[in-house]
């Protein structure tokens, strides 16, 4: 199914207003649930959000609290899930093997290790087939539009035709999330309307900028990139590669935190993207970074400030 992309956000003059908060989530694999610590912490202080700009896993859970418009319904939802059946090593089905018997992060480390991956990606479109990424919006975002939700969103994607980066404000919601998914090499582009489209973390993991463009006035951006998995000593080639591919986004994730008034650090400790374990302790990674950021984002709220629209 494909959909047609989003037409340009239309702009009217300046007024001094007096809004809620733009919340940019980057994306960061299962580090993601940091959000929706995030977002927790930020409902019961009664903080407003005005609308979400989100990237891979930023737009996956973005989704899921726009749905809902309530952070703590977002949360136990995707809690539900990761304890299901569905989730479970070996059982979801596109994220095993045929035999049943290596869940889909596992196959991820595992196939890099033996160079599997790489020979997948000479012979087709990505290492892994599209059905695995599929399969998990399917169980954590309903069916719909994207303006359709309760509290707007934007879904940051790149264009591989274009070779721009795109906001989807509109169109079919879950093709827009597997799209800002589907990361280039493991999971194969989406076709969008005459578009293309893949994960635009490879060039903008942290979209401050597109909330910017899109007419957000107060930005807090979460980023998720900050501290990096050390490098152990004996790495193979792909290994080297994929590492310098995590310095590269920490890099601009610092250069894209400067359109923003706020940025929160969840404290990770260089914790891997594929690392499925203690997600318990990276949700309340972003609890305590939206704690700690509290002063900051209720000063942002009383400050008046003019936007176009």
């Amino acid at each position: 199914m494909t959909e047609p992309p989003t037409a340009a956000p239309v702009r009217t003059p300046a007024t001094t207003l007096r809004p809620g908060l733009t919340l940019v989530l980057g994306g960061g694999g299962f580090k993601g649930v940091a959000h929706l610590g995030v977002l927790r912490v930020l409902q019961n202080e009664g903080l407003p959000i005005e609308r979400v700009v989100g990237t891979s896993v930023g737009a996956l859970l973005g989704a899921t609290y726009c749905h809902f418009g309530d952070a703590d319904q977002a949360l136990e939802h995707v809690q539900r899930f990761l304890a299901s059946e569905g989730f479970r090593p070996g059982s979801m089905v596109g994220f095993r093997r045929r035999t049943g018997r290596l869940p889909l992060v596992h196959r991820l480390v595992a196939g890099i290790r033996r160079q599997v991956a790489l020979e997948r990606i000479f012979r087709r479109s990505s290492a892994y087939g599209g059905g695995a990424l599929r399969a998990f919006v399917r169980n954590l975002v309903p069916r719909g539009d994207i303006a359709d939700l309760r509290v707007p969103l934007g879904i940051y994607v790149l264009d591989l035709r274009e070779g721009a980066p795109l906001l989807l404000t509109r169109g079919n919601l879950r093709t827009a999330v597997t799209a800002s998914g589907a990361v280039p090499g493991f999971f194969p582009p989406v076709a969008w309307g005459d578009s293309l489209l893949c994960d635009a973390g490879i060039v903008d993991n942290l979209p401050t900028g597109a909330a910017r463009d899109a007419g957000a006035a107060r930005v807090v951006a979460v980023d998720l990139s900050h501290t990096l998995v050390p490098l152990r000593s004996s790495v193979t080639g792909m290994e080297v590669l994929l590492y310098a591919q995590e310095v590269s986004t920490r890099l601009a994730n610092r250069r894209r935190a400067a359109a923003a008034d706020v940025v929160l650090v969840p404290e990770l400790g260089g914790r891997h993207w594929l690392d499925t374990t203690h997600l318990d302790r990276v949700i309340a990674a972003g609890e305590h970074a939206a704690v700690e950021a509290l002063p900051k984002l209720r000063a942002l709220l009383v400050q008046p400030v003019h936007r176009a629209h």
